[in-house]
């Protein structure tokens, strides 16, 4: 990095901090306003003696109840709570999340699923459910918190920083997401709630329902709550999409030239249903006042089927011509000649997600100065999609006209225009897809005793013990049958392809592009390719344009040997066997320092973790020179891939400190130094490789790396806090993060041993380039986060029910570089903003939420090119709306995503288009009752 690099980025984060402090400061005015507000001159009304209490439930409960877990916890930890039972602050629990301090998400559909914390990805965070691991339908760890629905959960707690006691595996965060039980809530409780949910770009309305039990039985020792909820959504996403761009020779002779082009352009209309069911049930027994047992178990089922049409239209670099190039070097217009083609596309994206989990609970204090507490727990999460996804491709030749000025999107014309259905010729089709399935056990005991000693005033024990299995199987279309017509060989039946009119697509953006096109029934594509008159047909186009000939008959022969377009499972396929134990002992201590009360937790966990991975990969046995050709080698495998396996153990050692200081009675000055780790991700440790090239000077594979060693990850974190009113407080926090042995994709020489029949290499060793992840090398993280919220409750009436929350997040990155010079990148690292304003009083409720979210990386390395793709900055505001009709019944209306914000991505240049998503405006209306 050079030092002007340094410099500039250093000033970039000065302003970004100036930003902040100014956010801070206006915070300080209106905590000085109050002040002011509250010092009038006392009333003539004589005092009394008697003192009402006013009991505060809904959005300001929520607040209060967030505030108080902060300010009492001996770590740093930002929550957020229900406010009521079933009544979350937003409709989708990753979106709530987003509106804490250093939280973004990002989002699948329109809905949030994943979560980024201080710049960590969903991979860095370890999430919890009840303070259990819960299983993902994921291929790697990340958590989709679309699979809950916000009505389940009571609330959430973000920890960032850890003590002893909390599992290891989030760097960025550990986020435990809390269910409600009986002997939280008073007496028995019936909760119903329904609403509409109105899609803006579909024109579509769904239900979604909501319905809560709970009671307790028998003098109060039995309580029991169930609860059950159903969503559904018929969503319409609009997207206009660029795969990447790479540097190539564009045009032939004398006019070629070096330059960097889009690989494609294409405009994609996906409709899709979303339904999901969610169940929660709990049993709770006081066996006696010392004994509390729970059971609980969740079932969640997530079903998105997704029908994507779309037009796309792939460049061919040989057949461009008049080409435009800017600064960098990025052709920004050209045409295409007849010899490239226009694609119409039916793509099936199914998400059919099943996760249920059961649990048992024993809590138990055998004195008033012992607590022990048993749990254990079970979870399985799947996604069957093996074989269901399809990918179908019908085009026909096409000269078209290519510009992207910069000013909107890009603009595409073509010769034979879009939408003549006789032009149509078959191309590619298979079906594919992945089975995943995830299944946790685990175990824990933690123990609590409670000293007589001034400063040590409590010792903490405990043990875990999880044991998690994951599998992952690709199924998909033997690929020489998906490509058995490629080439657009012969005409598709009249009849197949039929007019699509995706509304109104992107409407109101610039750009000349398809706005109308053709599509078709991909079953009904299926069959015909399954003919033997296609067949036919395609091996007589075949031979009229290659020798030798290929005999007549043979493409439907072949097809019909592989069962047609089905899916078969790939060699691919794996399994992780992750087995994890451990455990800690952490001392509590408080005490007082010249008038400063002060605690602190001190402690160290233990893990031992031993990862078995299983598979099969390519066995390659030689490889042999081709007659004619110096450029290439024949490759001979062996007739079958053969089984692997390899396990991995590592120890590590994760100390903690978190000391809190009381310096006033509002103001909370806190610091903490800690070690945590994330393991690697389970796709990265797959035992397989894939021999990619195999030429003379230029032998590459890609593969997993079942010997990748965790993340490690040392911490500071400090922080004031100032609750200077019930619900008010100005928060400034700092964190430094020193991560070791991060996991980059790099090259690297390993040695293959093969027959060498032909003496190519001596000693038949083979030395391939191996691209595999690697523990590389060392980065640091450091930001600051700030945070406000403060109630008007000074003001007169009806003002007094007004407030505000604000946060800012500045968070940036260096990394020392490794001898390959692969460079660091954090996927999702940046700043981000939230500003929500409220008015809560009597029977109405008001919320209006802005959170915005700057440019960062979202991908690493595209696979088109291999640059990075970047998010552009985005906001997005939601509102809801509440009306208390009686103390039972309250009507409300919500709205998401009102300002309609697009999602836009762009490559390593500005203006190099990748993505533009339109997910459109939701709103509901509803109504709740509580009995």
């Amino acid at each position: 990095m050079t030092e002007a690099t340094t410099v500039s980025r250093g000033r970039a984060f000065a302003r970004r901090l100036m930003i902040s402090a100014g956010m801070g400061a206006l915070g300080l005015c209106m905590i000085a306003s109050a002040a002011n507000a509250q010092e009038a001159p006392a009333s003539d009304t004589p005092a009394t003696d008697t003192v009402e209490e006013i009991l505060v439930t809904g959005l300001r409960a929520s607040l209060s109840r967030a505030i108080d877990v902060k300010r009492n916890a001996a770590v740093i930890v930002d929550s957020i709570a229900s406010e009521d039972l079933g009544k979350f602050p937003d409709s989708n629990v990753a979106e709530s999340l987003q509106r804490i301090t250093g939280v973004s998400i990002d989002r699948s559909g329109g809905e949030g699923r994943f979560v980024t914390v201080r710049g960590f990805g969903p991979s860095f965070n370890n999430v919890l459910v009840n303070g259990r691991t819960l299983a993902t339908e994921n291929a790697g760890r990340q958590f989709s918190f679309d699979l809950l629905a916000a009505e389940l959960i009571s609330g959430a707690d973000v920890y960032k920083s850890n003590n002893a006691t909390l599992q290891e595996g989030g760097i960025g965060s550990t986020i435990n997401v809390k269910t409600a039980r009986p002997f939280d809530i008073r007496g028995s409780k019936v909760i119903l709630s329904a609403k509409a949910n109105y899609e803006d770009l579909s024109e579509k309305t769904s239900p979604d329902a909501f319905a809560l039990f709970s009671t307790r039985l028998a003098d109060d020792r039995i309580g029991v709550l169930a609860s059950l909820s159903y969503q559904k959504r018929k969503a319409l996403i609009n997207t206009a999409a660029t795969n990447g761009y790479y540097s190539t020779t564009v045009g032939s002779g004398a006019g070629a030239i070096v330059a960097t082009v889009p690989q494609n352009y294409d405009q994609i209309s996906d409709r899709e249903d979303r339904e999901r069911i969610g169940v929660t049930g709990t049993v709770q027994f006081r066996a006696t006042d010392d004994l509390t047992l729970t059971v609980d178990g969740l079932y969640n089922k997530f079903t998105v089927t997704s029908q994507a049409n779309s037009i796309g239209h792939w460049f061919s670099p040989a057949d461009i011509s008049n080409a435009v190039l800017d600064g960098n070097r990025t052709v920004t217009s050209f045409s295409q000649n007849a010899n490239g083609h226009t694609d119409y596309i039916s793509r099936t994206f199914n998400r059919p997600t099943k996760l249920r989990s059961l649990g048992f609970n024993a809590d138990w204090n055998p004195t008033d100065k012992i607590n022990v507490k048993f749990d254990t727990s079970y979870s399985k999460a799947a996604s069957n999609n093996g074989g269901n996804e399809i990918f179908a491709v019908i085009g026909f030749p096409n000269a078209v006209q290519y510009s992207n000025t910069g000013n909107g999107l890009p603009s595409l014309t073509a010769a034979k225009g879009f939408t003549d259905p006789s032009v149509g010729r078959a191309h590619f089709a298979t079906r594919e897809g992945s089975n995943v399935s995830e299944t946790v056990y685990e175990t824990r005991l933690d123990g609590v005793f409670k000293t007589d000693y001034e400063v040590f005033t409590a010792l903490r024990m405990g043990a875990i013990y999880t044991d998690r299995t994951k599998d992952n199987a690709s199924v998909r279309t033997d690929n020489n049958v998906g490509c058995s017509y490629c080439g657009y060989g012969i005409a598709v039946p009249a009849g197949l392809l039929k007019p699509f009119n995706p509304g109104s697509f992107l409407d109101g953006e610039s750009g000349d592009f398809p706005r109308q096109w053709l599509s078709f029934n991909a079953e009904d594509y299926f069959k015909f390719l399954e003919t033997p008159a296609a067949g036919n047909a395609q091996d007589v186009a075949y031979n009229a344009g290659n020798d030798p000939d290929r005999p007549v008959g043979s493409t439907a022969a072949y097809i019909a040997s592989k069962g047609g377009y089905v899916g078969h499972l790939q060699p691919s396929a794996y399994s992780v066997k992750e087995k994890i134990s451990g455990g800690y002992i952490q001392g509590d201590f408080a005490a007082d320092i010249g008038g400063l009360p002060w605690t602190a937790t001190l402690g160290v966990r233990y893990v031992h973790t031993e990862l078995t991975s299983r598979g099969t990969q390519q066995t390659l046995l030689d490889v042999l020179p081709i007659a004619g050709d110096s450029t290439s080698y024949t490759a001979v495998y062996a007739d079958a891939n053969a089984p692997v396996s390899k396990t991995t153990t590592y120890n590590d050692f994760l100390p903690s400190l978190n000391v809190k200081v009381d310096l006033t009675p509002e103001l909370v000055g806190r610091f903490a130094a800690t070690k945590t780790l994330s393991r690697a991700n389970l796709t990265d440790v797959a035992p397989r490789i894939a021999f990619t090239t195999l030429r003379p000077g230029n032998l590459t594979a890609a593969g997993g790396n079942p010997d990748l060693r965790p993340f490690k990850s040392t911490n500071f974190d400090a922080s004031l806090e100032w609750y200077y009113q019930k619900a008010g407080f100005l928060t400034v926090g700092t964190f430094y993060k020193r991560i070791d042995d991060f996991i980059l994709n790099s090259l690297a020489t390993e040695n293959f041993t093969i027959a060498n029949s032909a003496g190519l290499y001596p000693g038949g060793i083979l030395p391939v380039q191996v691209l595999r992840p690697r523990n590389s090398q060392s980065a640091d993280v450091y930001g600051v986060e700030i945070g406000f919220q403060h109630t008007f409750d000074y003001l007169p009436a009806p003002f007094d029910g007004l407030g505000i929350t604000a946060n800012a997040t500045i968070v940036d990155s260096k990394a020392n570089q490794t001898a390959t010079g692969t460079p660091f990148v954090l996927e999702g690292l940046g700043d981000s903003q939230n500003l929500v304003g409220f008015y809560a009083k009597g029977p109405i409720e008001v919320r209006v939420a802005y959170n915005h979210r700057d440019r960062f990386i979202s991908t690493a390395s595209n696979g088109t090119g291999g640059d990075p793709i970047y998010t552009k900055g985005q906001g997005q505001i939601d509102l809801q709306a509440r009306y208390a009709v009686s103390e039972k019944f309250s009507v409300f209306f919500e709205g998401t995503n009102v300002g309609d914000t697009k999602t836009q991505t762009v490559g390593k240049y500005a203006n190099q288009f990748l993505s533009y998503v339109d997910t459109g405006a939701r709103y509901a209306v509803g109504v709740r009752a509580q009995f």
